[in-house]
């Protein structure tokens, strides 16, 4: 019996000591129970799905697709889409400016081509699989790894996936979640 108590009182303690810890949070350590939001949120305004990220489709072998950007209309307005990447170093590109590999990429020039707004808080971006299949020939398919074919497995459609990098009046810029446009 005696064991018993001795055990009780040592883990009484034990949680006892877990639960006085606090740990001090900062600008640096972002609280786990907190909201994470944006300064200035970017929404998707017109996708077809939404499955952890906006999903539009497009229809192969050509099939265009457009994406509209929204911020709040006191945040400012939208002046370009910068650069746009996609697959699965699409968001390192971006961030480390790899004109090379950008999908608005002008050979002529060799540097992006930014997607001028219309001087409000929205912005479209319009595309199609056989921009996207010219891209992939240009980078190749190390970098483009999607093929914009239908896929036979419904459980597994084939999807590309797009980064933007958007560019206030201020010149503030913003990386928003990505978007997947879904080939059928």
């Amino acid at each position: 019996m005696k064991k018993h108590l001795i055990n009780l009182f040592a883990l009484v303690l034990l949680a006892g000591s877990a639960v006085s810890c606090k740990k001090a949070y900062d600008n640096n350590n972002l609280d786990p129970l907190a909201p994470s939001l944006a300064d200035i949120p970017v929404t998707v305004t017109n996708f077809n799905v939404f499955e952890r990220f906006p999903v539009f489709f497009a229809t192969a072998p050509a099939g265009a697709f457009t994406i509209t950007f929204s911020i709040p209309a006191d945040k400012g307005k939208i002046k370009e889409i910068t650069k746009v990447t996609t697959g699965n170093n699409g968001l390192r590109d971006l961030q480390t400016g790899a004109p090379a590999v950008l999908y608005n990429y002008n050979t002529a020039t060799s540097a992006a081509v930014a997607i001028p707004g219309n001087g409000s808080n929205t912005i479209t971006f319009t595309s199609d699989l056989d921009t996207y299949t010219k891209y992939r020939t240009r980078v190749g398919a190390g970098v483009a790894t999607v093929n914009p074919v239908v896929s036979t497995n419904p459980q597994a459609p084939t999807q590309i996936e797009y980064y933007f990098l958007l560019t206030l009046d201020n010149g503030t810029t913003i990386i928003p979640e990505r978007v997947r446009v879904r080939v059928q």
